[in-house]
């Protein structure tokens, strides 16, 4: 199978399909980013949580009600963890939003397969398309 640069779209699916493919591509594209933007911001949150439980360890016996209260530190912490926290929650939602996006996208490509891909030609080789999208993009048109 031809490379993303080499492969010519154009032989496999008409023009209306092409643009529903390419948008396909971009809504997998977008998933893929938000599914490492919440990676990322849960690692974030892990860590903020271990720096948290680090910090109390080390305090041992120490820790009494005036010395959290007047500690800077401790309102930097509950600071940098909500501040991960909430930006898990947002890219979570992202996440969410962009999953819908392509699930909602992909199901009307494989509904539609009789009008983007016309004509007998066209029927026979879209399943050379549907070979290339899983591979190069991770897009499964072959079944909902």
């Amino acid at each position: 199978m031809a490379s993303k640069q080499e492969f010519n779209k154009y032989a496999y699916v008409s023009d209306t399909g092409l643009v529903l493919v390419e948008t396909l591509i971009e809504r997998k594209t977008t998933e893929q980013n938000a599914e490492k933007l919440l990676q990322r911001a849960s690692l974030a949150t892990l860590l903020c949580l271990g720096l948290g439980v680090v910090y109390i360890i080390l305090q041992g016996a120490s820790l009494d009600f005036l010395t959290l209260i007047t500690n800077g530190f401790l309102y930097l912490y509950i600071g940098l963890f909500l501040i991960c926290s909430i930006s898990m929650k947002h890219a979570k939602k992202k996440l969410d939003k962009a999953e819908k996006e392509y699930e909602e996208l992909r199901s009307e490509v494989i509904d539609r397969q009789e009008q983007l891909w016309d004509t007998r030609e066209l029927w026979e080789k879209r399943h050379e398309l549907f070979i290339f999208l899983n591979e190069e993009y991770s897009v499964n048109l072959f079944h909902k």
